[in-house]
């Protein structure tokens, strides 16, 4: 995203979200910030967000184990920073090839937990 306006919503989903999880908030914000990226004409932005805010109304929550790694037993690990997080991060930084990739990748997984 290339919207000062955008990037400070982002850190505001995130900030507020690592204190309290409050998903009707965190729901409506991802919409605006969708909103944010279709002034901005990112398709696979606009998509990823519509899908993590249908995620979240349907579960409650956004732990899609995205950022979670397997340890040497090949059990999961919680990764250092939530999927949410992650996911704005990547929005963020949506410009960057690397966070593309990272995009289809959750995208791909939001569509297989429908």
């Amino acid at each position: 995203m290339r919207s000062q306006k955008a990037i400070e919503l982002a850190d505001k989903i995130m900030s507020k979200s690592q204190k309290s999880f409050d998903a009707e908030w965190v729901s409506k914000n991802l919409k605006e910030l969708r909103e944010m990226a279709k002034e901005e004409g990112d398709p696979a932005v606009i998509k990823i967000l519509r899908l993590a805010y249908e995620h979240i109304d349907e579960n409650g929550d956004f732990n899609i184990g995205f950022s979670s790694d397997q340890n040497e037993e090949g059990e999961e690990e919680e990764g250092l920073i939530s999927d949410l997080d992650y996911l704005l991060t990547l929005v963020q930084r949506s410009e960057r090839e690397k966070s593309r990739e990272e995009i289809k990748e959750m995208k791909k997984l939001l569509l297989e937990l429908k």
